[in-house]
């Protein structure tokens, strides 16, 4: 595999570390998620905290995956890689997504 070329504008150097920045959120959340399901699949939990146990860490890796899909689409759709503008008014609702760079 060759290596990318290094990036010309400042652009591209912000979509290069907010692309590494996406990457590594989704890999952490990913390794707590698969960390939590481990420990509650080998835990040895008791019958009387298997219950609580369950709950907790069922709405912990919940929030792992919102946090995951939230950080990755925020730093791709709401960071310099694009500018994503949101607008409501009287006469409706309107997004509006564009590449940052002139035209």
């Amino acid at each position: 595999m060759k290596p990318l070329p290094p990036p010309v504008t400042f652009a591209e150097g912000q979509r290069y570390v907010y692309g590494l920045l996406a990457a590594a959120a989704g890999i952490f959340c990913g390794g707590c998620a698969i960390a939590m399901i481990a420990l509650l699949m080998w835990g040895g939990w008791s019958a009387a905290e298997e219950h609580s146990i369950v709950l907790i860490f069922g709405w912990s890796l919940g929030g792992f995956i919102a946090a995951m899909i939230v950080v990755i689409v925020g730093l791709l759709a709401g960071g310099p890689v694009g500018r994503l503008k949101v607008e409501a008014t009287r006469d409706g609702a309107m997004i509006e997504a564009s590449s940052g760079e002139p035209e």
